[in-house]
């Protein structure tokens, strides 16, 4: 009989452990937070970092950096335009697309991509006699926008392209750029970011005061406009050409950025 009181006095024990286990997860479950009652296994929220304290109220400390990259440019964007005239709209359109069609192929043979050429603009205008109530005539304009993309040979096809269309050709514009400007800008804006925030660092430092976090930032870059293009036709003797003469030269990417910082 001992053996068997000694075991029914353990299972008691247990039991009674059990209850105490019980009750303290009962306990927990109950527990009153502000009127709420928290669920069991509720992970605790934690606190998250503040964000830079920018209200109206809050000191703050303006500053402007600037960066710059001197490139070489590499591409040429040229701009021609074949205008041709005729007794009707349609004489002066057939003359406009043999002419265009000549200055195409050139501009193919010479190495410039399909993909490179593009036209912006055609139109057909009638041509007006002196009292502007009069058809005399029409004129047909197409215009073509290439990216030449080996300068050493610019010249050379700029100056075949107008042979291939005569009195007809007009070289509206030439432009330079580089083939990726957002490397450079890139450059030119992680300088700008470097000299802003030692600005701001010298003079948080310069008044007694702690830099904060970013209130907001302004970025403005772009390129310079491109050097002056001179473009002539040659006066060498008959039968021998000489090609335009294209200069590149160099541009300038800047950047400017604004950024705000909060301080203390």
């Amino acid at each position: 009989m001992s053996g068997f009181a000694s075991r029914w006095s353990r299972i008691g024990l247990a039991a009674a452990a059990l209850l105490v286990v019980l009750g303290g997860i009962a306990a927990g479950a109950a527990i009153a937070s502000g009127g709420g009652v928290l669920s069991v296994g509720a992970a605790p929220k934690r606190a998250s970092s503040d964000p830079p304290r920018c209200g109206g109220g809050t000191p703050k400390v303006t500053v402007t950096g600037r960066g710059s990259v001197a490139i070489t440019p590499n591409l040429l964007t040229v701009s021609v335009d074949v205008h041709t005239t005729g007794t009707d709209a349609n004489a002066a359109l057939a003359e406009n697309n043999t002419v265009t069609a000549a200055v195409l192929h050139v501009l193919s043979t010479g190495g410039v991509a399909h993909r490179d050429v593009q036209t912006t603009g055609l139109s057909i205008q009638p041509n007006y006699a002196h009292t502007e109530q009069t058809v005399s005539g029409y004129g047909v304009d197409d215009t073509v926008v290439a990216k030449i993309k080996k300068l050493s040979a610019a010249g050379t096809l700029i100056d075949a392209a107008v042979a291939a269309g005569g009195n007809a050709t007009r070289i509206n514009s030439l432009s330079f750029s580089p083939t990726h400007p957002l490397r450079a800008q890139a450059r030119a804006r992680d300088e700008a970011v470097h000299q802003a925030v030692a600005h701001a660092k010298a003079m948080a430092a310069a008044a007694g005061q702690q830099l904060g976090g970013i209130c907001s930032i302004h970025d403005t870059t772009g390129t310079s406009p491109t050097a002056p293009v001179n473009y002539a036709f040659g006066t060498a003797a008959p039968g021998a050409r000489t090609s335009v003469p294209v200069e590149a030269g160099s541009q300038t990417v800047r950047a400017r950025v604004t950024i705000v910082f909060a301080l203390g």
